[in-house]
């Protein structure tokens, strides 16, 4: 049985999985919905992810699938980050 994360460690684990980078993780659309954006040092935008729902990232591998696709967006654009898994 795999367990039932919170928004806010739905929004911890996003934070993380973009380090050393900044990541802003937001619930809004009534605790429906995630967005989030990620900034490179500058503090300029490199990719936004608008619309998640939580409900699907409840579930590990959907969460796990869309912050590798999002680190792979990042990586091709030339910026390193941090090794990281889902735990």
């Amino acid at each position: 049985m795999t367990m039932m994360r919170t928004n806010d460690e739905i929004k911890a684990i996003v934070g993380a999985a973009f380090k050393p980078l900044r990541c802003v993780a937001e619930v809004w659309d009534y605790d429906y919905k995630l967005r989030f954006k990620v900034f490179d040092e500058q503090e300029r935008g490199i990719v936004e992810v608008p619309g998640l729902v939580l409900r699907n990232l409840r579930d590990e591998s959907q969460l796990r699938d869309v912050l590798t696709a999002t680190r792979q967006r990042i990586t091709e654009k030339g910026f390193r980050l941090d090794p990281w898994e889902l735990t």
